[in-house]
């Protein structure tokens, strides 16, 4: 009997860097954060549960975490980091212990990284052609964990311009305690500002965006969107190459091979 293959994908993004320790990521002093996270890795914690019970609710439903190597100091990802924090708290007791041969090792089964994203666009449309080069096809339903915060970018900026259909995203949007509460009002406007760069520049082509991305790139993580000509032809996406430097970016304005059209 043929195994049908998964048809929901949900994406972690991931937002720093744990290195491993006794505390199991629960002291922050284990984490590669930059100074504005200061406070905020009990939130990158919940992001990971929240996944894991979207995850354990859907039998039809993988779990990628995504985001690249972005510190110099480690060349572990991101990605990796979110999930062996999760194996490493045994997935919270959010995927069964008791069904260890059985449910819980199926549902661990069905979580991965995505080691190469360097910002919040790239979470969603890597993490789309990394469930197709697992599964060989595209995923019908998308379930995005990240800050509530970024719903908009998130949503409706990459999810539109990438052409996903938005009647089959779902949002899980956890945001740290100042942002949670209003407290953090120093960082309301660099939301805004951040929404308007992308309805300004949905690919991230331009200098603002990019130079971001190649900022978090101290390992120089290729950002074409498929290792060879051939997985590329064969995948029916509609792309481009942008420069001699390597960048791919989708077309725009043009349907994709996940879309309705």
């Amino acid at each position: 009997m043929s195994i049908e293959p998964p048809s929901h994908l949900v994406i972690v993004c991931c937002h720093a860097i744990w290195l491993g320790g006794p505390a199991q990521g629960f002291a922050e002093e284990e984490w590669l954060i930059t100074d504005f996270q200061a406070g905020e890795t009990p939130t990158f914690i919940e992001h990971i549960k929240a996944g894991l019970r979207v995850l354990r609710d859907d039998t039809t439903a993988v779990l990628l975490f995504s985001g690249g190597p972005t510190r110099r100091e480690t060349q572990i990802s991101e990605a990796c980091s979110y999930a062996n924090l999760a194996a490493a708290n045994s997935y919270f007791a959010i995927l069964p212990a008791e069904a260890e041969g059985e449910g819980g090792a199926a549902a661990s089964s069905r979580i991965a990284s995505e080691e190469r994203a360097l910002d919040s666009y790239s979470n969603v449309l890597f993490s789309i052609l990394h469930f197709w080069s697992l599964y060989g096809t595209w995923p019908a339903k998308l379930t995005i964990v990240s800050h509530a915060f970024k719903r908009e970018r998130l949503v409706d900026c990459h999810c539109q311009a990438i052409r996903f259909p938005l009647h089959r995203v779902s949002f899980v949007g956890i945001d740290p305690q100042g942002m949670a509460d209003g407290s953090n009002k120093a960082a309301i406007p660099g939301v805004a500002a951040a929404v308007r760069h992308w309805k300004r520049d949905p690919h991230g082509k331009g200098h603002a965006l990019s130079s971001k991305r190649t900022w978090r790139n101290p390992w120089g993580i290729s950002q074409t969107l498929f290792p060879t000509h051939q997985d590329r032809s064969r995948s029916g996406v509609r792309s481009h190459m942008h420069d001699e430097h390597g960048h791919e970016y989708l077309i725009d304005g043009v349907p994709q091979p996940w879309s309705d059209e």
